[in-house]
């Protein structure tokens, strides 16, 4: 297992223990405590508020108070108690379901380096072989050419990537390498270096694309459960959520991956 981090006096508070349902396999690991700050950490063991079977909220672990929210009830993910390392999931429909966050480019320092990273399993391919119009897991809702989006191609396309559109670059898209099967479950976490992209999928790096100047300041409202109007709804589960201020360093990144690995029982490599 990866480096253990502990709590500093001047650092966040932990998560609340009465917000978790599900023990913790690596007690003392905190992703807030990197080298880039935690924008969003959302895990669907705590922070979770429920609308019977439906999920309304799921608050910001990261302590800054980066919530997702969804007021329509036909709109709410489903809740499901047991999902990847037996641990809760939110499931999404493929149709409406989605939650709406904070904005993307607000939050970040610099617009070309952050990182995103999303636990996701049971999806089916999109519908083109370009990912901004495939399907969407997380993005930013805006139109046009001023976006963001993770998700996945058709099958006859890359597959799992993400990339950024804005009126200065076009479309700059990365992806991961082109083997995993329909609805793997998957560590997708989305890099953005000084504007060069890189798609890692289960602690594998596939393509690095360079070339961009990141976020489009319209790339505002963050989205799960789509991303944008251009592509089509996830259709599947999502168990984690983290966004980084800044790219985390090479022993940091093999950390993050190593916790959500041994968490959600996805084996790394594949």
């Amino acid at each position: 297992m990866g480096a253990v981090f502990r709590k500093h006096p001047t650092q966040e508070q932990p998560v609340p223990k009465a917000q978790v349902s599900t023990a913790h396999p690596a007690q003392g690991f905190d992703p807030r405590h990197f080298s880039a700050r935690c924008l969003v950490w959302c895990r669907a063991d705590a922070g979770v508020d429920r609308n019977g079977s439906t999920v309304s909220g799921w608050r910001d672990m990261s302590g800054r108070g980066r919530d997702f929210s969804q007021a329509t009830a036909s709109e709410q993910p489903t809740f499901a108690s047991r999902g990847l390392g037996g641990r809760p999931e939110l499931t999404f429909d493929g149709s409406d379901d989605h939650l709406d966050g904070a904005s993307f480019f607000g939050m970040v320092s610099a617009a070309d380096d952050w990182m995103v990273v999303v636990v996701v399993r049971d999806w089916t391919w999109g519908d083109n072989v370009q990912l901004y119009y495939a399907r969407g897991v997380l993005g930013t809702a805006s139109g046009g050419v001023t976006r963001s989006n993770v998700g996945v191609t058709s099958e006859a396309g890359a597959g799992l990537g993400f990339g950024c559109w804005n009126a200065v670059d076009g479309h700059v898209q990365a992806y991961g390498d082109d083997s995993h099967a329909q609805g793997t479950s998957a560590v997708m976490v989305g890099v953005c270096n000084g504007g060069s992209l890189t798609m890692r999928v289960n602690g594998g790096a596939g393509s690095t694309v360079s070339g961009t100047t990141g976020l489009h300041s319209s790339a505002t409202t963050l989205q799960l459960g789509q991303g944008n109007n251009n592509v089509n709804p996830w259709d599947g589960a999502v168990s984690e959520v983290l966004i980084f201020d800044g790219v985390l360093r090479q022993n940091e990144l093999g950390s993050l991956e190593d916790y959500l690995s041994h968490r959600y029982s996805i084996r790394m490599g594949h």
